[in-house]
């Protein structure tokens, strides 16, 4: 952990804080001595420079590797949690598998797809494995509590001008990507370097998505369309802004690539069959679920 970072969130678990960074190879190595299992969460999602997501996602992978390698510990597995954005958009007519050639959009789409070609280059010395999520939400998530707050306020917010929406979305409630992790790395054998996307069940426009937001939050609102033009316009303002604060903003010309890709959607039929994956949450609950707990903890 860092030494500003916080165990609030961590309750009684019984757990030994060890301070690093994924960026000092050396700082790695007390964390990794005693490992059986290694889950490789940490990664940067925002950033000021493409440098920035590469140093974090790709090069803090690989230290971590070399962590392990240098403590000569024989580990059970090495997981490590990529993302749908590694892989890149799905098409409408048919969401992704782990099959398809990565063309990820985004720099830190790369970074991430950086990170699992550096856990694949030692897929022969440690047995490594990777879950890739789509878009993550439920309790204490901030990214997706954006649109709680919008919906939360009366407005639904739609991308682009197409009526009816072409867009599909995977999305995978916290728990339930939990649950696909720690399959990933508990199951008895594996071939090393196995992929597997985590997702909750059915795919969705992103209108029905924040219908399902209002529905679980009670609420009445006025669609309010968000035309890719005009987003681009405020990236291109954002990311400006960015480069003379140096604050990365919550929009940027990076991020625009993904919004404006037609579909954001993977399977989950090989966790299913190989890791025996079952998702909990459908959308409809795990977001009234999400919402519940966004305001009984005050957070709307």
């Amino acid at each position: 952990m860092r030494k500003t970072s916080s165990l609030s969130n961590l309750g009684a678990a019984k757990v030994i804080p060890v301070q690093g960074d994924l960026r000092n190879p050396e700082g790695l190595e007390k964390a990794v001595m005693d490992a059986d299992v290694i889950f490789h969460v940490a990664g940067v999602v925002s950033a000021l420079s493409r440098e920035d997501f590469f140093a974090a996602n790709a090069e803090g992978t690989k230290n971590l590797l070399l962590a392990v390698k240098k403590s000569g510990r024989k580990l059970h597995r090495f997981i490590y949690v990529s993302s749908l954005a590694a892989a890149g958009p799905s098409t409408a007519e048919r969401a992704g598998l782990e099959v398809d050639e990565c063309r990820p959009v985004s720099d830190y789409g790369a970074s991430k797809l950086g990170g699992e070609r550096e856990v694949l280059a030692f897929k022969n010395e440690i047995p490594v494995c990777i879950v890739r999520p789509p878009a993550v939400y439920g309790p204490r998530d901030k990214g997706v509590m954006t649109f709680f707050q919008a919906v939360n306020k009366g407005i639904l917010p739609v991308l682009g001008m197409q009526n009816p929406d072409p867009r599909r979305y995977s999305f995978v409630h916290v728990d339930d990507l939990v649950q696909a992790i720690v399959l990933a790395g508990l199951k008895p054998e594996m071939k090393s370097g196995e992929v597997f996307y985590a997702s909750g069940d059915g795919y969705y426009s992103w209108e029905e998505a924040m219908q399902l937001i209002a529905k679980g939050l009670h609420k009445k609102t006025l669609r309010v369309r968000l035309p890719i033009p005009v987003m681009k316009g405020v990236a291109a303002v954002c990311s400006g802004l960015s480069k003379v604060t140096g604050k990365v903003m919550p929009l940027s010309l990076d991020k625009i690539k993904e919004i404006e890709a037609v579909a954001w959607s993977c399977s989950n039929e090989k966790a299913k069959k190989e890791l025996g994956f079952t998702p909990y949450w459908s959308l409809e609950r795990g977001f009234e679920q999400t919402a519940k707990w966004y305001k009984e903890n005050g957070w709307l």
